[in-house]
């Protein structure tokens, strides 16, 4: 980071606030919360390094870089997500992808990590029906992940930090 000219942000565990401002109050006690939160927390991951790949593309280490944690990212999420159906209850829905915005069963706390994830438009090209083939919406949706913007991003963790 310093080497770029930036700098490095130290923080501690008093920085957080692991209930997101009361929204998962449970977050220690419920292993099915803590899921929850780390599927959440990872598929923003995946959003998020993708939605600035184009804004370090022009260094080469740092977009080689960027990439290498999106797709760390995106093993991690359906590695969660698989977990989370493992366990049945509200998680027993969640795929190892995300399907339209749908937050499998966490609820509306964390909308703004998968609102957008619909979008059935790739290149500027609508995906369903390409080629003549019958594509739904939910397939379509689920082929790609759909980039955050650093705004976004700031702004979906900003309840956990204190």
């Amino acid at each position: 980071i310093t080497s770029l000219g930036g700098t490095p942000v130290t923080l501690t565990a008093a920085n957080f606030d692991y209930t997101a401002r009361g929204a998962f109050p449970t977050w220690n006690t419920n292993y099915d919360v803590y899921l929850a939160i780390a599927q959440a927390f990872e598929d923003t991951g995946v959003r998020a390094y993708k939605g600035q790949a184009g804004n370090v593309k022009s260094n080469r280490t740092v977009l080689t870089a960027a990439l290498n944690i999106h797709s760390v990212e995106g093993r991690h999420a359906a590695r969660v997500r698989l977990m989370r159906a493992g366990r049945g209850g509200a998680g027993a829905i969640t795929k190892p992808w995300i399907t339209g915005k749908d937050t499998s069963g966490i609820g509306p706390n964390v909308q703004a990590s998968y609102n957008g994830e619909e979008n059935v438009t790739q290149a500027g090209i609508v995906i369903t029906n390409i080629n003549g083939m019958s594509i739904s919406a939910n397939a379509a949706s689920e082929a790609f992940d759909e980039p955050l913007t650093a705004a976004e991003v700031s702004a979906i963790v900003a309840p956990f930090f204190v």
